[in-house]
């Protein structure tokens, strides 16, 4: 991740002890690309030599906490993801039709080819609901994104769960160094998935066997609650990504 200024990047938290408070709530906007297997390195090199400047331009001057760009490894058909990160919604939206038109105006050749490459995308925009303090500068290279899709009805209670019995279990595990940051986030606007759940670490067979050291404690030590959890959000997509945000 890329990031100058307060550390709020890709994990924040909410209201216990090490929590960021509710005036700077993490916000993500996120583009997660289709693309053309063939012709990913194409994207990956628009965003590293003409994308990037643009972005960090307005992460300098403080309009934005920070970025990514996303690489699949493993999961559905989304194979790239782009996301800014900051605490107003109002401010990123009009950063993010700032940086679309920069880009597609003055570097149109550089878009078609982005777009040419990743031809279809689906839009979301997450509110932090339990995430880490983060140290984005160490996000480190792998990542495990969980999405839910729950019954909207009873989201608050899966989100009361969520920060009762599974946050001071990532809480442990990045405290032990076994992941660098971890979130959970709530759906604002987008597509069917409700819940965002991801955390990242230095590699993708430490993060699993993490995820079920996380979940098996959980669900010995809350067997109700979790059931209650997994009620809720009863289905979910994983992913593997790969950080590959130019520095």
């Amino acid at each position: 991740m890329t990031r100058i200024g307060i550390a709020i990047g890709g994990a924040m938290m909410l209201c216990t002890s090490s929590v960021v408070a509710q005036d700077t709530n993490p916000v993500i906007l996120g583009i997660y690309f289709r693309c053309n297997q063939a012709q990913e390195t194409n994207a990956d090199q628009v965003v590293r030599t003409t994308l990037a400047p643009i972005v960090r331009k307005h992460v300098t001057a403080g309009h934005l906490t920070g970025w990514v760009w996303l690489n699949h490894n493993q999961g559905g058909p989304w194979r790239r993801v782009f996301a800014i990160l900051g605490t107003d919604l109002n401010q990123m939206m009009n950063v993010r039709q700032e940086i679309t038109d920069e880009f597609t105006t003055r570097h149109a050749d550089a878009a078609n080819r982005l777009s040419t490459a990743c031809a279809s995308h689906d839009d979301y925009i997450w509110t932090g609901v339990s995430t880490s303090v983060p140290n984005p500068n160490a996000l480190g290279p792998a990542s495990i994104s969980a999405y839910h899709v729950c019954d909207r009805s009873r989201e608050g209670r899966a989100d009361e769960i969520f920060t009762q019995v599974l946050a001071p279990l990532y809480k442990k595990h990045a405290d032990m160094g076994h992941i660098t940051t971890w979130g959970y986030y709530a759906h604002r606007m987008g597509g069917i998935f409700r819940r965002l759940e991801t955390f990242a670490g230095p590699d993708h067979v430490t993060l699993m066997n993490m995820q079920n050291a996380i979940y098996e404690e959980a669900g010995t030590t809350h067997p109700l609650a979790m059931r209650e959890f997994n009620e809720i959000c009863s289905w979910h997509t994983d992913y593997m990504w790969m950080n590959q945000t130019p520095q």
